[in-house]
């Protein structure tokens, strides 16, 4: 996702150590990387991929153009191998950052929790002139309407650009999205996303802290958006829905449509792209649940005797 992404300076990999000296990055043995697969000191952009390779550059070119390899091909690619020997690579240096349990750390955890909390709603910023795409910022109001949408959808359907994105214009909705907080953590910014699998864990925590501040802390009532795969409906019920009931607020559900091979070859080509990469085991393993989930969920009945899912004839009312 595309959220205020602080550039920082090239990740530091001298002997097994990083800049963070985590104990995972002295004492592991880093993985050997396949040929043509080195550690990224680069922004990644289209231009410029984490992988270099003809085989890595065709495969970006074809997904771009929209003719998606089959769920086989994409499983059977070597270029798919790379992308998950690059993740393997990073967790090798990192762990998962969540077992660091140092106070600096705790107070990191909190530091970027308020950080995002200070995040406003999208606002349109403009037009990006290479792809005609409108292109959002996120320092907009936010309105207190006690309204949440869930966001349902695979990995890069096109959940924030399509969904997320505008339905918080239009709502004056908050972004409870754990890929921005991803994107705050130290070594998410040093590796350019390549250690997205590293700090998941500790991403989604601070984005389930932050989302206490919506139930019982300072921002209750503020509208909320929530993009998510969500491929276990009792788990989302307990996780979200029922939380954010009892603190009053309304919650409906939207769905992102897209074919699995579809998503899975998007998500392969942000990876290529954009350098946060998702394991493919993964990403992969979705398949038609989020749909499903939505389909059962959309039906069912919310706190305030509405159904879920939306009607043809609502529509969101604007930001107050």
């Amino acid at each position: 996702m595309k959220r205020i992404f602080l550039l920082m300076t090239a990740v530091v990999l001298l002997c097994g150590m990083t800049i963070c000296g985590t104990a995972a990055a002295e004492k592991a043995e880093l993985p050997e990387l396949p040929e043509g697969v080195v550690p990224v000191t680069w922004e990644p952009s289209p231009e410029h991929l984490i992988i270099e390779t003809e085989e890595a550059r065709a495969l970006y070119e074809r997904i771009v153009a929209g003719d998606y390899p089959t769920m086989e091909e994409l499983k059977a690619s070597p270029v798919v191998a790379q992308l998950d020997a690059l993740s393997d690579y990073y967790k090798a240096v990192y762990g998962n950052t969540m077992e660091i349990s140092t106070p600096e750390r705790e107070a990191l955890r909190e530091e970027i929790k308020e950080q995002f909390l200070s995040i406003g709603s999208a606002r349109i910023a403009g037009v990006n002139p290479r792809t005609n795409k409108v292109r959002y910022s996120y320092d907009g109001p936010l309105s207190y309407d006690y309204q949440m949408i869930l966001v349902l959808g695979l990995p890069a359907s096109g959940k924030s650009s399509y969904l997320v994105d505008p339905i918080s214009t239009v709502m004056g909705g908050f972004i409870l999205d754990c890929d921005t907080v991803k994107e705050l953590i130290p070594e998410f910014r040093e590796t350019y996303g390549c250690a997205a699998d590293a700090v998941h864990f500790e991403s989604f925590e601070i984005m389930h802290r932050a989302m206490q501040e919506f139930l019982t802390g300072k921002m209750k009532g503020a509208n909320v958006l929530l993009p998510i795969v969500a491929s276990d409906l009792d788990e989302l019920m307990e996780t979200y829905i029922k939380p954010f009931e009892e603190a009053g607020y309304r919650v409906k559900a939207i769905f992102r449509e897209a074919a699995p091979n579809e998503a899975a070859a998007r998500v392969i080509m942000r990876d290529l792209a954009t350098g946060r990469i998702i394991n493919s085991a993964v990403a992969f393993s979705f398949g038609d649940k989020p749909e499903e989930v939505y389909n059962e969920l959309s039906t069912m009945i919310n706190s305030k005797g509405e159904t879920y899912g939306f009607s043809e004839e609502e529509e969101l009312e604007p930001a107050a």
